[in-house]
């Protein structure tokens, strides 16, 4: 429990330190569960022995709960004591002429939103010994704009543009689609799916055959997939199909225009059966076009392409969120150290043989996050990183978009941005306008404090 909350307070103005006698703040907490409900508390008190804060988090559920409280606990305590700070209220340590002292701004500085890969830290050493990265071809985006939403938005997509050239928004919870435009705080049009339903898909095409602008909305309807089909007439989102048997996602391959692709649903642990197919709509039939074999790993949700001298490779992710890069004969030519992606959406499917082995009588399936490829054939991918992420236990505290090239042998950075305070479920980069979407999750959704929860919508603009 100690360590669980310490490795979740932190942040800018934070600093966790070895030891107590080195320490400006000391917190002790308890864990008390009563039946289903439970109390996280926290006290933290100066080198005086004095109470500084005191707060708690509540709620229902048993220990699968426990990471998502310890991080709401380490949130509030974390904002209070800066506030605590810059009141003045926290005694602090006179230090020696021995002792460490903390990092000190040598002058103010803007803080960059792109970390580049020649700016990263890295241990201080002779000139000479430090071998920089290759200029970088984009440059840093401006801080943007940052929009406040009611609700836990899971997925997004732009919507085209609408009559006064603002950019419209789609963005989806778990069973609501809304649609916004660029600049309003309320939305325009939206929808709800049905109690048994969830959506986990969401995707936007402007015109996949028949001219018209659709919505496809991948639900899954009590473990089998039922998709949606809706269109935009006169501000209001009006259903043209529905129970769809596909799994559906816009893809732009190799930097190309965004195009439809669909796959099938498989049975138990392969979930996705066969490969993904370029596809057009006439009613709830689907028509398959160009056939996209699928290497391993790869599924509609996890694959993208880019070319590379003139060859054309498929990216994926791993089933642990590793990057592999096949050639055109699915040979595996690249697999990366680092773990991208990662998400929290997810469905459920019943199989009671699993439950003889783990004791859950549901098999839980991860959603990753979209791959974009750019015209210059980079490559897009988030990547966040968690309190404590294990199994089906996800809970992700900070996010970054990486953008990557193949250099001949591997996918290296180009550059990056900088970590978001919160988890980043989705994004998107709207190359035409060169601006960077991010969508962050602000507030968890708490029954029994009765929040709904909150995102965040950044647009950066990428020079």
């Amino acid at each position: 429990m100690q360590a669980l909350l310490a490795s979740r307070i932190g942040g800018p103005r934070i600093l966790a330190v070895a030891s107590a006698a080195e320490a400006e703040v000391t917190v002790n907490g308890t864990y008390l569960v009563i039946g289903k409900n439970y109390s996280l508390d926290a006290v933290a008190k100066g080198t005086d022995g004095q109470t500084i804060s005191r707060t708690f988090v509540q709620g229902e559920g048993g220990q699968e709960v426990l990471f998502g409280a310890a991080g709401a606990l380490a949130e509030k305590l974390s904002a209070d004591l800066v506030k605590q700070a810059d009141a003045g209220r926290i005694p602090r340590v006179s230090r020696g002429a021995g002792a460490v002292q903390p990092p000190v701004a040598a002058k103010a500085v803007v803080p960059s939103d792109i970390v580049r890969a020649d700016a990263a830290p890295v241990q201080r050493m002779p000139q000479a010994d430090i071998i920089r990265s290759e200029e970088f071809r984009r440059g840093t985006p401006n801080a943007g704009e940052i929009r406040r939403l009611d609700g836990v938005f899971n997925l997004m997509t732009p919507g085209g543009a609408g009559a006064d050239g603002k950019r419209l928004l789609f963005l989806a919870t778990s069973r609501t689609v809304q649609l916004h435009r660029e600049g309003e705080t309320h939305a325009i049009a939206g929808f709800t799916v049905g109690v048994a339903q969830k959506i986990i898909g969401l995707d936007y095409v402007d015109g996949d055959g028949n001219g018209t602008p659709e919505l496809y909305v991948t639900v899954m309807n009590q473990g089998e997939v039922a998709s949606q089909v809706w269109e935009l007439k006169n501000n209001k989102l009006v259903k043209v199909a529905e129970d769809i048997p596909y799994f559906f996602r816009a893809i732009a391959l190799a930097g190309g225009p965004f195009k439809l692709y669909a796959q099938e649903q498989g049975r138990g642990r392969d979930q996705f059966y066969g490969d993904v197919f370029e596809v057009t709509r006439k009613g709830k039939k689907i028509i398959r076009k160009a056939r996209v074999p699928m290497p391993r790993y790869g599924n509609i949700f996890s694959f993208n392409q880019f070319r590379a001298n003139g060859e054309l490779l498929t990216v994926v992710y791993h089933e642990e969120n590793y990057l592999i890069v096949y050639d055109k004969t699915q040979k595996e030519l690249w697999r990366s150290n680092d773990r991208f992606g990662g998400s929290e959406l997810y469905y459920q499917v019943e199989d009671l043989d699993n439950a003889r082995i783990s004791g859950d009588k549901y098999r839980w399936f991860f959603l990753n996050q979209r791959m974009q490829v750019t015209t210059k054939n980079e490559l897009l991918v988030g990547k966040n990183e968690g309190f404590f992420v294990i199994g089906n236990a996800r809970m992700y505290k900070k996010g970054a978009v990486y953008s990557l090239y193949w250099n001949g042998a591997a996918l290296e950075e180009a550059w990056r941005t900088k970590d978001t305070q919160n988890y980043m479920p989705d994004f998107y980069f709207d190359e035409s306008r060169n601006e960077l979407l991010l969508l962050q999750l602000n507030q968890r959704e708490d029954v029994l404090l009765r929040t709904k929860g909150a995102s965040s919508l950044q647009i950066k603009k990428v020079e």
